[in-house]
């Protein structure tokens, strides 16, 4: 039986690294040419790029900052013009949390993290959008993070822009479903990324080692593992879910 994502055009945002290098990889394994947008680090996205030409399919390193609206409207148009309409959207770039408390947070940093988390999703969701519904079909996925539940101490421009993010994605799917566009969101805790090893080295090792242990499977997530939903809901054995908040996070959410 042929992969459902068989000569599928997929776009991930964030595919340098983390959970986005996993997405890029998974979709590629099962059939899909995949554009991954970047900020700055253009070896790792490069050789993501490479992996993926590796597996068969074609690759499409993108360097931009999602808040410059222009220029996302302008990489999405390239896309379409050298390959196709995108099918997939992945929206997974984030940006490294300052982690103050709200009264000793710069608003610059407020305002850094919210320009990456929601309004560079907002950029890159409306400008696949619009090709989405003029086709009648499509599929979106944020990645989220339980923070926008948790609203940790010392986190609020993540929990912030994650709730925003969830929200804007649920009207996204309340507007679009009859067009044929589904949109969903994958709500991710602990997992083997940069942002974990860096709240780890913040915490010290036995804060962290506590913090893993109250998790109930007792361990953080590999990337593969949140791939594997992402996938799950962008193919057709998701055809009927759209417009949910769904939790992959070793169920760290339900022990507080």
């Amino acid at each position: 039986m042929a992969s459902s994502f068989e000569n599928r055009i997929s776009l991930v945002t964030g595919g340098s690294r983390g959970v986005g290098r996993a997405v890029c990889l998974d979709l590629a394994r099962k059939g899909s040419d995949v554009a991954l947008i970047y900020r700055a680090r253009t070896d790792l996205a490069e050789a993501v790029a490479d992996e993926i030409e590796a597996l068969g399919r074609r690759a499409m390193p993108i360097a931009l900052d999602l808040a410059d609206a222009e220029a996302v409207q302008a990489a999405v148009a390239r896309i379409r013009d050298e390959w196709g309409p995108i099918d997939l959207l992945v929206h997974s770039a984030g940006a490294l949390a300052a982690w103050s408390p709200v009264r000793d947070l710069p608003p610059e940093e407020f305002a850094r993290y919210i320009d990456v988390d929601l309004t560079g999703a907002f950029n890159v969701i409306q400008a696949v959008l619009k090709a989405m519904h003029a086709r009648g079909q499509g599929a979106i996925v944020a990645i989220s993070s339980i923070a926008a539940q948790m609203c940790q101490a010392r986190n609020v421009q993540g929990a912030a822009a994650k709730a925003g993010l969830e929200a804007m994605i649920r009207v996204v799917a309340r507007e679009e479903g009859r067009h044929g566009i589904r949109a969903n969101v994958v709500s991710i805790g602990l997992t083997d990324t940069a942002q974990t090893a860096q709240a780890f080295e913040r915490w010290g090792p036995e804060r962290a080692a506590r913090v893993v242990a109250g998790i109930p499977l007792g361990r953080i997530a590999q990337p593969e593992e949140i791939a594997d939903m992402v996938s799950f809901l962008a193919s057709e054995q998701g055809s009927y879910i759209t417009g949910k908040v769904i939790q992959v996070d070793g169920g760290q959410i339900i022990a507080g």
